[in-house]
């Protein structure tokens, strides 16, 4: 039986800073992450995970499948693209096979003999397609993840695939409200709702099922009077305060902390929003706080497409309502305000009572101007953070905040240390 493997290849850039501590395909759309979309098409298959050299000992803290590596009892592997989003099934049997999306690689079967000369590197220096000349090519019309706001147009439609894939077994049958409903909670199209053991939905609380389905976790506290509209996701742990509006499309990750009104946004994990203020269209990291009143735009007044400043290249996302991205381990102070299609780096220090720029490079400190964020002092931030939930950084995190502060000093420049 063949394995699977799904690998990174050179198009994480347009990724960051959502990727700098995670693989693409554990990005979050919907419900699910990218990689369990795509296992689960593949119930019982062993697993290989490819990834960049420099995030492999912090997956391997996380994941109980091979980092890097191949299983070398498996007859052939097929390997699929980790920016994957939506695919008709690729067959995991059949004969060798490369599927492609214009210069892309999509998938690519391949017998035992063949699987052996595939490395991690050779998929992320576009090197692939060269060991695999000769084989059969096919064209296919994938959802490939190329920008963080393709997550977003995607996260309404997803959560509502999600559930049904949830729905059937992943990780087991998903249905019903299995919590504490208090009285005086109102459900609207209840059969359309999920909510696990020991989730707590307290009095005055309206969740509106009708247009999408609501999934709330295990352990999940929703307190009075909070709005909940479906398609929208709460992950295990998570608490949201009291007279929240999470619109359609609010993927709030696990242990998050959440507040005010959000609309059509993730929230990866760990990352607290819990006071007023809007989150919409945008892509939150782990481990990120907003300061009371943060707020983002995602419309601009002309209704025109939102272009995204990345370093020092402007594209045009071809969306017109767009918010925020900001990498994990971020601090946003009071007040602040984000421009549509904004980014915000890799832990920085956002000072909320100036205005803050489009882009913000990885570590930087951001006040009245730009000024770089010591490595020292965001790792004692990030340790003191983690502490706080009954986490603590471990070596290969710490020394992943070390590669990432290297990766990313171009793009700071010549700004001084604060």
């Amino acid at each position: 039986m063949n394995g699977i493997c799904i690998f990174e290849d050179s198009g994480y850039s347009g990724l960051l800073p959502l990727v700098y501590t995670r693989p693409v395909y554990h990005l979050r759309c919907g419900i699910l992450s990218l990689e369990e979309k795509i296992l689960h098409q593949y119930p019982g298959t062993s697993v290989s995970l490819f990834c960049r050299d420099y995030l492999a000992d912090v997956l391997k803290e996380i994941s109980k499948q091979r980092i890097n590596t191949l299983d070398t009892g498996a007859e052939g592997y097929l390997f699929v693209n980790g920016r994957l989003l939506e695919c008709e099934q690729i067959p995991l049997e059949g004969p060798e096979e490369i599927g492609l999306s214009g210069n892309t690689l999509v998938y690519a079967r391949v017998g035992k003999e063949r699987n052996r000369e595939l490395l991690p590197g050779d998929f992320l220096e576009d090197k692939a397609l060269e060991k695999l000349e000769g084989l059969p090519r096919k064209e296919v019309s994938p959802a490939l993840i190329n920008y963080f706001w393709d997550i977003i147009k995607h996260n309404k439609e997803e959560t509502k695939k999600d559930w049904q894939r949830v729905g059937t077994g992943l990780p087991r049958p998903c249905r019903g409200i299995n919590g504490r409903v208090y009285e005086g909670v109102s459900l609207l199209n209840a059969g359309n709702i999920f909510t696990g053991s020991d989730s707590r939905i307290k009095p005055g609380c309206v969740l509106d099922a009708e247009d999408g389905p609501i999934f709330i976790a295990e352990e999940v506290l929703i307190q009075p009077n909070t709005t909940i509209v479906g398609p929208a996701y709460i992950g295990k742990g998570a608490i949201v305060r009291p007279s929240t509006r999470l619109r359609e499309g609010s993927s709030v990750g696990e242990y998050c902390k959440v507040g005010g009104e959000i609309s059509n946004s993730i929230l990866h994990s760990y990352s607290n929003k819990q006071h007023d203020g809007f989150l919409g269209d945008s892509y939150i990291g782990s481990w990120v706080n907003l300061g009371a009143g943060t707020t983002n735009s995602n419309l601009k007044n002309t209704y025109g497409n939102i272009r995204v400043q990345f370093g020092d290249r402007m594209i045009d996302s071809g969306e017109t309502f767009l918010g925020v991205a900001i990498g994990d381990h971020t601090k946003v102070g009071i007040n602040s305000s984000f421009s549509a299609g904004g980014i915000v780096g890799f832990s920085c220090n956002v000072i909320g009572r100036y205005p803050v720029p489009r882009f913000v490079p990885s570590f930087s400190w951001c006040a009245e101007r730009i000024q770089t964020y010591h490595l020292d002092n965001a790792l004692e931030v990030a340790r003191r953070t983690m502490s706080r939930r009954g986490k603590i950084l471990s070596g290969a995190e710490e020394a992943l905040f070390q590669e990432i502060h290297e990766l990313t000093q171009e793009a700071r420049g010549m700004t001084p240390y604060i």
